[in-house]
């Protein structure tokens, strides 16, 4: 299974119970990780507030995904960081154009994000 089939299956599995209506906007939340099968991890929080002009907006979690967070394989990615979000920005932004199933709720809120923790978001959907 590739990253992005592996990326697609944890989406759905995650998204499949109830998020709850609080929930206004995703982040996908880009990190390192000190392994030596991946140098990065993805995980995905839900948030009760969004503004466009205030990335702050993210650091709410009003929903978390169980589990919180995969591995990005160093195959996927092997370059630096900005190499994996530049990466996991084009497969994300894919995924959200193809989705179905439980995946769509992402686009049931008004924005969706990608970025590394502590670092600047960019919004790959917006309603």
């Amino acid at each position: 299974m590739d990253f992005s089939e592996k990326l697609n299956s944890w989406l759905a599995s995650v998204l499949s119970p109830d998020v709850p209506s609080t929930v206004i906007a995703f982040s996908f939340n880009l990190f390192e990780l000190e392994s030596e099968d991946a140098k990065y991890g993805i995980e995905l929080i839900g948030t009760d507030e969004f503004d466009p002009d205030d990335s702050d907006w993210a650091c709410d979690e009003a929903w978390v995904a169980s589990p919180r967070s995969i591995s990005i394989p160093g195959e996927f990615t092997s370059g630096g960081w900005e190499e994996c979000l530049r990466d996991a920005k084009m497969m994300l932004t894919k995924t959200l154009d193809e989705s179905s199933g439980p995946i769509t709720k992402l686009k049931e809120t008004r924005a969706v994000a990608i970025g590394f923790v502590d670092g600047d978001l960019e919004l790959i959907w917006q309603r």
